[in-house]
């Protein structure tokens, strides 16, 4: 063997030897070191202890009442969306609802989520007290919302049917008159005539006893149209001013699904303490005189009804209702029911939509009508028409 390849052997043991050097040094740093402690001060648990089991320490859980769904403001809590979960005892305080028994019956005062832990301060009893119990109306106001009040009667009200926390549909009619560009006044203008056919006439008649210096002018109603008469004669034929209407647009509903934050004027919620009944009067003694009762009080009047509703919209929407108000145009509310909320596609109301929707056929023009009014007709005496009846 030549010394070329003894040298070229030692070469090729000597890369081994490190390659296997190397991978024993990697193995040993890879090696996970567990120690295991008491937990208390870091120092090595006692024999005995298995080093690969890990010690896990699990917080204490407590059943809470969830909503299963997400129900809007005003909805009655059922058996069938209400449901128990558990959570960290230490995260749950003593507003959280933990019996569903508690939660049956109750109203949510606000929105609530899917899943959302219920509390007594998101149901309430009676979803009408809400505004008075918890800073008056203003709490009844979602965010990003404004409120205002808008008059109402027992037509518009829905017959006084609204109330707090209830959501209605608002329908407007915007009444048009037409307007001089000019002037700026309503249309018709008063408009004066010079009939000069009238004036040469009477020049022509040269009496002495009629001397026209100036133009004559007659005013003439606007409205109307000339018409000649089986007579000949020119007559100005004008309709009856008083059945003249401004032109409405059709009636539209503008805003859906508007929340009543009050209705009436507001009042301050009475003193706990009038609230306590008056004592039971202890009974008299045998013999002791009854006392008078004290006179009667005058007899409370009977309050006007509501004239004003406020009502919680979007600020551009309440830009538009008061303006629809500061116009006198017609705003009339739709009542909707607890669980709806839902946004309608709809028509604009117009004669025309009446007139194809339900095909009603326009009645031709005629020359007669039927008498809605009975004249009576007084009949003469029969003793006085034989005293008059001539001989």
């Amino acid at each position: 063997m030549s010394r070329r390849t003894i040298l070229i052997l030692i070469f090729v043991f000597g890369i081994v030897l490190l390659s296997i050097v190397g991978v024993v040094f990697i193995l040993q740093q890879n090696q996970p070191t567990t120690t295991v402690t008491d937990g208390e001060n870091g120092a090595p648990a006692p024999d005995g202890v298995d080093s690969a089991e890990p010690v896990e320490t699990i917080p204490p859980l407590v059943e809470v009442v969830v909503s299963l769904q997400t129900v809007p403001r005003g909805h009655q809590m059922t058996a069938d969306i209400l449901a128990l979960d558990m959570r960290p005892v230490e995260s749950v305080g003593t507003n959280v609802i933990t019996n569903i028994e508690d939660a049956i019956g109750l109203y949510a005062r606000t929105d609530i989520y899917q899943g959302e832990t219920l509390t007594y301060d998101t149901l309430v009893a009676d979803i009408t007290q809400i505004g008075l119990q918890t800073f008056g109306p203003s709490s009844l106001i979602p965010p990003g919302y404004v409120a205002q009040a808008v008059p109402m009667d027992r037509l518009t009200s829905v017959g006084y049917g609204m109330s707090e926390g209830d959501y209605v549909d608002i329908m407007v009619t915007f009444l048009f008159s037409q307007i001089d560009e000019e002037f700026q006044t309503y249309l018709p203008n008063d408009a004066a005539f010079y009939l000069e056919e009238q004036i040469e006439a009477v020049e022509e008649a040269g009496s002495p006893a009629i001397l026209l210096t100036q133009p004559v002018i007659f005013l003439v109603s606007p409205l109307g149209r000339f018409e000649e008469l089986p007579t000949g004669d020119l007559a100005h034929i004008s309709p009856n001013l008083e059945d003249i209407a401004p032109r409405t647009v059709p009636v539209t509903m503008i805003i859906q699904n508007a929340r009543v934050i009050q209705v009436g004027q507001y009042e301050v919620p009475p003193d706990p303490a009038d609230l306590i009944p008056t004592a039971t009067p202890e009974p008299l003694e045998e013999g002791q005189a009854t006392p008078t009762p004290p006179p009667a009080s005058t007899p409370t009047p009977t309050p006007m009804p509501d004239d004003v509703v406020v009502v919680a919209l979007q600020p551009q929407q309440q830009l538009l209702l008061r303006y629809a108000v500061g116009v006198n145009a017609q705003v009339f509310f739709a009542l909707r029911g607890v669980n709806d909320g839902q946004l309608y596609s709809v028509e604009n109301m117009t004669l025309d939509f009446l007139l194809e929707r339900f095909n009603v056929e326009v009645p031709p023009n005629l020359g007669y009508s039927v008498e809605t009014i009975v004249r009576e007709v007084t009949p003469t005496p029969t003793g006085q028409a034989e005293e008059e009846a001539p001989e």
